[in-house]
């Protein structure tokens, strides 16, 4: 069953003595250890603080890890983001953790199931508890490859068929994708992952306000503001794709998933083959200096 697990700060914890950033609720059952690890996710890094006139432009961080438990992997969706003030008034969080197993996961993908409304909380105002339920998982939605959100942000839909493509011909070197606060970020993620074979959407992980890789995690897609940390990392690895979205960009180089994310047109089948390193076409875009 699909558990989940929330985290924010509060006067008093779900663990007796807790109090402040901690857990407030969680599916009756969870391990100890999953309990310990999906705290360690929790955390945020607010560019605007309280009160501040841009405060609802902080970034939400939506993200999907792929953890062994346990010797079994699951898979974990989670938003994490900038809440209302807590009880002192002062800057809060919540985080809001989902773990499914491999069976429970719909074919459309994490991003699409992230998007789905309701799927997570963004606010906690009861009292610390244990869910008895497990939590409902939407069925599948259609699917549908052109690129309509890439297209609004960019000019070209194309862009979400170069991210899908580097994925799927460097699995596990990671793109960088480039935002101003306030860009919604997930349907860019939901459109390009409509574009990889379902069987392989669940082996995607991203995060949309990346600042930080968890201990012993993995994120192939890592959307982050042009200051971070992070970003620097990206020089001394030639391989990684980087899509700033802050600026013009030019037409994304042609590929067969560059042209159904223009057109509409059903995914490849079979998948289309990567291109040999270096190829013309694999539409690779450098970080200015």
């Amino acid at each position: 069953m699909a558990l989940e697990l929330i985290y924010t700060s509060a006067e008093r914890g779900l663990r007796p003595g807790t109090r402040g950033y901690c857990t407030v609720a969680y599916t009756r059952g969870m391990l100890p250890q999953m309990v310990q690890l999906l705290e360690g996710l929790s955390a945020y890094k607010a560019l605007f603080p309280v009160h501040h006139e841009r405060e609802a432009d902080n970034p939400v961080s939506i993200s999907h890890y792929r953890p062994t438990m346990a010797g079994r992997n699951c898979s974990i969706l989670s938003r994490v983001a900038a809440a209302q003030a807590e009880h002192t008034q002062r800057s809060n969080k919540i985080a809001h953790h989902v773990v499914l197993r491999d069976a429970e996961c719909p074919a459309a993908g994490p991003a699409w199931l992230a998007a789905q409304d309701g799927f997570f909380r963004d606010d906690w105002n009861e009292p610390p508890r244990l869910f008895d339920e497990p939590k409902a998982i939407p069925a599948d939605g259609p699917a549908e490859t052109y690129a309509r959100h890439w297209h609004e942000l960019t000019g070209d839909a194309g862009w979400a068929g170069v991210l899908a493509w580097h994925f799927l011909s460097q699995k596990t070197t990671p793109a960088y994708l480039l935002f101003t606060p306030g860009m919604a970020l997930l349907p860019l993620i939901a459109e390009a992952l409509a574009l990889i074979p379902p069987r392989r959407r669940w082996e995607v992980t991203f995060n949309t306000y990346f600042t930080a890789l968890p201990a012993g995690a993995t994120c192939v897609w890592r959307c982050c503001v042009p200051d971070a940390d992070v970003v620097r990392e990206v020089r001394r690895n030639p391989r990684a794709l980087v899509i700033d979205l802050t600026g013009p960009l030019p037409p994304a180089a042609v590929n067969d998933l560059v042209l159904c994310a223009r057109e509409g047109r059903p995914l490849p089948t079979p998948p289309a083959k990567s291109p040999p390193p270096g190829a013309a076409g694999n539409g690779f875009v450098a970080l200015p200096n």
